[in-house]
């Protein structure tokens, strides 16, 4: 596994944190983000409530909301076997639209199993996305958000602490955001992982990973929360990076009793 510099990744790259990508910038390069107006407020009946997410594993996380990118599908993280069955059929389904009960039937104990180890790592929300990468093939995206115990009691003060740590590391592409939200900051990682000769046919070759992670300080609370996308599709990761960029502009923290809607 070799880390390599993010620097010349190309332009999609820098979108995230830029103060123009609040919801055109990346509807309009087809990344897809129904649901944000154009002063990037989320539409509240597309929204995924997190604090149900949340309370799987932990109680007392405060409600927090976004908008999920067009393409994304969630991936079933229920704790229940019953109801992780179901809903990963029902995953299925979403996945292969133009499917039959036959391939449904014989990919939903993978997607299940597959929402089992997500679910196993701490996190509380999981999404693949599905997009044509205009080569004449598919290209996926892997979307999860987990929130961890924080001791701060500012945001700002939490975001710093933060940056500092992650621009310690050269390997690190780190940036200060400033979202509707709050303060973040983002990580981007650009990561080879070599192939086994034996899968190749004796040829060298590598698997590269986009991975963006933005850094959210709860404003309502004493939590951090960590959105990773990522791709080992690179000729779709300005699109990734756009998306990342316009989901983070989407994020609120309503304050309790304020209502927040969930979505369907």
């Amino acid at each position: 596994m070799t880390h390599v510099s993010t620097g010349g990744a190309g332009g999609g790259v820098g979108g995230v944190g830029d103060a123009g990508y609040v919801a055109g910038g990346a509807d309009s390069a087809g990344a897809g983000s129904a649901g944000v107006d154009s002063a990037g407020v989320a539409d509240e009946a597309v929204s995924a409530d997190l604090a149900k997410a949340f309370e799987r594993a932990v109680t007392g996380i405060p409600p927090m909301l976004f908008v999920l990118p067009d393409g994304f599908h969630e991936i079933p993280l229920q704790s229940d076997p019953a109801e992780r069955a179901a809903a990963a059929e029902a995953f299925a389904r979403e996945l292969y639209p133009n499917g039959d009960e036959e391939l449904w039937r014989t990919n939903a104990p993978a997607f299940a199993a597959m929402g089992e180890m997500t679910a196993a790592t701490g996190v509380a929300y999981a999404a693949m996305g599905v997009f044509d990468n205009e080569r004449g093939g598919v290209a996926t995206a892997n979307l999860t958000i987990a929130a961890t115990a924080s001791d701060h009691t500012d945001p700002e003060t939490a975001a710093l602490a933060i940056r500092e740590v992650l621009v310690r590391d050269e390997f690190n592409d780190s940036r200060w955001l400033n979202l509707p939200c709050g303060p973040a900051v983002s990580r981007i990682t650009l990561t080879k992982f070599p192939l086994d000769p034996a899968l190749t046919g004796g040829a060298e070759a590598e698997l590269v990973q986009g991975q963006i992670q933005v850094f959210v300080p709860f404003p309502t609370g004493p939590y951090m929360m960590i959105v990773t996308l990522g791709t080992y599709n690179m000729e779709v990761w300005a699109e990734v990076s756009e998306m990342a960029a316009v989901l983070v502009q989407t994020i609120t923290f309503p304050r309790t009793g304020e209502g927040a809607a969930v979505s369907g």
